[in-house]
């Protein structure tokens, strides 16, 4: 793995101040300590903060600004969800570096002159302010980019380990065609959720039941669905559960644990948020953002044959199989679940070093991290940052490439 892949992130950005209203803090602060190893408070600030500027622009689109002192997962603002992500990556980050030995995982000279050039052309490409409001250094900046080289390497050292043979019964993928009608209420533009009343229900049972009856007279789904005036949609789904995974009642739910880029993707898609009560628990296989009811459904029928209306607590279905093996979205998710064996074989590793580890976290300190600014991208054919790749280990092998050329922070609601 060489470090340009891991310090690509760094080196078109390029960001300004026009109001600078933050408070610096402490660099060198510690906010946690593995073992007799402090994490200093710059550096996770820095993590934090530059997460923010690749996400600015898009999340001010939907949440407005200020967006990181929204509540988006639990009762965590974003701000608060991104503090606690930074500071369990530093834990994985230090954690790997305290087991590099291990693996015979180095960092040539090359590669750490690498690092030094990428931290060099970030801190002469950025002003003052921005440099003080990301808390960044050379010697901070070199620091991350070394230990998300060591997490790169060590997660392919790690999983060379791992069985992450994949048969075909655990990659198939079915395709089918659905009717779904929400009769509860739906997310509007501004994804506020909107109660029904009574009288919208019975119109949306209505056209279930239009749709019901348009297939007893001959009508395709698809033209049933037309005739009552709504839409079908096709889609895939994977038919193999883990055997050996424990079932969840509460699949359905996000957790407080859940990444900050999940969080806040779910306030832009509610409209899809039905999660599957297929899901299991420690299951290494693709979920299906399906009811386990239709999920039953589907597999209770042969090819091209029709459900009667599936009925859950919010949702009309009517679904149909089209194909029971759906072959490009198998090949897709053969590669899902071999990441997903991988991943699962590293976390255990991972997992197990941390047990026995000491490690202790400053919440004062971590308090103290606030945004006052926001970062907001001029350049039009900028390219959406994958910032999901800082929190994902299997994604970590690719380039995580924010592309924030002349952008520039203004004022924000201040904390």
């Amino acid at each position: 793995m060489k470090a340009k892949k891991v310090i690509a992130m760094l080196l078109a950005a390029t960001l300004s101040v026009t109001a600078f209203t933050g408070c610096a803090i402490n660099k060198t602060a510690t906010v946690a300590t593995l073992d007799k190893e402090d994490i200093k408070l710059g550096l996770v600030n820095f993590m934090i903060r530059y997460q923010e500027a690749g996400y600015d622009d898009m999340y001010i689109q939907y949440m407005g600004e200020g967006y990181w002192d929204k509540t988006v997962s639990g009762n965590n603002t974003v701000l608060e969800t991104w503090k606690k992500n930074a500071i369990e990556e530093a834990h994985e980050l230090y954690t790997l570096k305290a087991h590099q030995s291990d693996y015979d995982v180095e960092v040539s000279d090359d590669e750490k002159k690498e690092i030094k050039k990428a931290a060099e052309k970030f801190m002469k490409a950025n002003s003052d302010d921005v440099i003080d409001e990301m808390s960044a250094t050379e010697e901070i900046v070199e620091e991350y980019l070394e230990l998300r080289l060591i997490k790169s390497k060590m997660y392919a050292a790690i999983i060379k380990n791992a069985d992450s043979s994949v048969t075909d019964e655990e990659a198939n993928m079915a395709a089918y065609t659905v009717v779904k009608l929400d009769y509860k209420g739906a997310y509007d533009s501004n994804y506020q959720y909107q109660t029904y009343t009574d009288e919208q229900s019975a119109q949306i049972k209505a056209q279930a039941d239009a749709v019901v009856e348009a297939l007893a007279g001959g009508s395709s789904l698809e033209d049933a669905a037309k005739a009552a005036g709504t839409t079908a949609t096709t889609g895939t789904y994977a038919t193999y559960i883990d055997p050996d995974a424990e079932k969840t009642d509460d699949s359905d739910k996000k957790s407080d644990d859940t990444e900050s880029t999940e969080s806040v993707s779910d306030t832009e898609s509610k409209e899809s948020s039905e999660s599957s009560n297929s899901k299991t628990k420690d299951s290494v296989y693709t979920t299906n953002n399906l009811d386990q009811s239709v999920v039953d459904a589907l597999n209770s029928l042969e090819e091209g044959q029709t459900s009667d209306l599936i009925t859950t607590d919010s949702t009309y279905y009517i679904v149909r199989l089209d194909k029971k093996t759906d072959e490009e979205a198998t090949e897709s998710n053969r590669k899902t679940v071999k990441g997903n064996k991988e991943d699962k074989y590293y976390n255990g590793i991972l997992s197990g070093w941390q047990d026995d580890e000491k490690w202790s976290v400053k919440q004062k300190q971590l308090d103290k991290i606030k945004i006052h600014n926001y970062f907001t991208t001029t350049k039009k054919d900028k390219k959406a940052a994958d910032t999901s790749a800082t929190e994902s280990t299997q994604q970590s092998e690719s380039t995580n490439s924010t592309d924030t050329e002349n952008t520039e922070a203004v004022d924000g609601t201040e904390n």
